[in-house]
């Protein structure tokens, strides 16, 4: 099936939420809000098997454990209930997981004690989820989600921490244009985030003067990532020579590690360069520390650079996992001391009040996390906030670029030089 009907289907489950649990929600909403008067906060964190999980779970418990440790959320203490998603990649039926996901979103939306959720595994659920939350009045801190769709819906109590895929498409052909990256070979899987990242980077490196050699998908049902890899290093249009470099998106990290690790195995030495998920723990282990030479990511995080809440989290995190926090340790630790910072600022429990303090923050006191200013929009997407362009030397990532958000023109590439020693804003 062509991508496009997926991506409408999608839509379409989404508006049919919308009708579906409008009532019922808004008098949930209503009667379900989390109390002064009740003892614990919780906070439902909904994680997916995935490469980081057990990162982003621990990162949430550091901070909730902090936060406690401060007296909690206006003297409630705060606890965490678990919640596991399946995994999505293009080869899961979209219907069958959103139904999942309405299901689960829905349980957890009814529950009187959930302050806000924190998580999904990915844009897949974070979207249909988030319509279910707004009408159980529940805040949802999507971590993970970077469809552009989260928050282009404009709902009032769900806040993207990541840039979206329109954004990190920016920043990595950005970096590739200043590099003198003319030629590109595009990789995609069938899900929504791998086309709409890919489609947003072909069309912004055109802008700037690239050419796209070939654009293909990584898999098919006919035809394997070597039988791929034959075809490039074999096909009557191009040579493996005239390719400065590979972009690649999958909702499958695994099938992204696959191609990294055979493209270099068959001597494939040029940039390969993707969103935030290969600057991960677990696609270095894949492919092993070597053939990540000139694997390009981009990340809102950057280990080298530390501010007081990333040392906050690091000595624990360090102690408990035996190895430093990666992106998505950030990010769950950074979404339990935001709400827990808007929380202290509104002096209230009130969903609306927290969510208004989370947009106005930006110009008031922004909180700075362990991934740097945690600020968000109008329509709750992370803003005025620093994306790092990291470049594996064959040892770990290391960052070559940074570009602020929001970005300017792309006449003006808009780059900071990469700072070389800690600092602390």
């Amino acid at each position: 099936m062509s991508p496009r009907p997926r991506l409408i289907r999608l839509a379409a489950l989404a508006v049919a939420i919308l009708v579906l649990v409008g009532g019922v929600g808004w008098w949930a909403g209503m009667h379900l809000t989390q109390t002064p008067g009740e003892d614990v906060i919780r906070l439902a964190v909904v994680y997916s098997p995935d490469e980081d999980a057990q990162d982003f779970r621990t990162g949430v418990q550091i901070a909730v454990d902090q936060v406690n440790a401060a007296g909690g959320l206006l003297g409630h203490p705060v606890a965490i209930e678990l919640f596991k998603e399946e995994s999505y990649t293009d080869k899961v039926e979209l219907e069958k997981l959103v139904a999942q996901t309405l299901r689960l979103a829905t349980k957890i939306g009814k529950m009187r004690s959930v302050l806000a959720v924190i998580g999904h595994g990915s844009s897949a659920t974070a979207v249909p989820a988030s319509v279910v939350y707004e009408r159980y009045h529940k805040l949802f801190l999507a971590t993970h989600a970077t469809a552009t769709s989260l928050s282009n819906h404009r709902l009032d109590l769900t806040f993207a921490m990541q840039p979206n895929n329109a954004d990190n498409a920016n920043f990595l052909a950005r970096w590739a244009l200043s590099q003198g990256l003319r030629k590109v070979v595009v990789l995609s899987d069938n899900s929504g985030y791998g086309i709409e990242t890919v489609d947003q980077f072909r069309s912004l490196f055109a802008q700037g003067g690239g050419t796209i050699l070939y654009r293909g998908r990584l898999t098919t049902a006919n035809r394997s990532i070597d039988d791929l890899l034959l075809f490039l290093m074999d096909n009557d249009v191009f040579k493996p020579a005239d390719v400065d470099a590979f972009f690649v998106t999958s909702s499958a990290t695994a099938e992204s590690a696959q191609f990294i690790s055979r493209a270099r195995q068959m001597g494939l030495t040029m940039p390969i360069i993707g969103p935030e998920y290969l600057y991960s723990r677990q696609v270095e282990e894949w492919v092993g520390a070597q053939a990540m030479r000139d694997v390009v990511a981009v990340s809102v995080f950057d280990g080298d650079i530390t501010t007081p809440e990333g040392r906050l989290l690091a000595a624990p995190f360090i102690q408990t996992q035996g190895h430093p926090p990666g992106l998505m340790a950030a990010m769950g630790y950074d979404a339990v001391k935001v709400l827990g910072h808007a929380v202290k600022r509104a002096g209230t429990l009130s969903p609306d009040a927290i969510a208004d303090n989370l947009r106005i923050s930006r110009y008031e006191a922004p909180y700075i996390g362990a991934s740097g200013s945690v600020t968000f929009d109008s329509h709750g997407l992370i803003t005025d906030t620093t994306a790092h362009v990291v470049r594996h030397d064959g040892s770990r990532f290391r960052t070559v670029a940074r570009y602020r958000k929001p970005l300017a023109p792309l006449a003006d590439d808009g780059a900071e030089a990469p700072m070389t020693r800690s600092s602390s804003p």
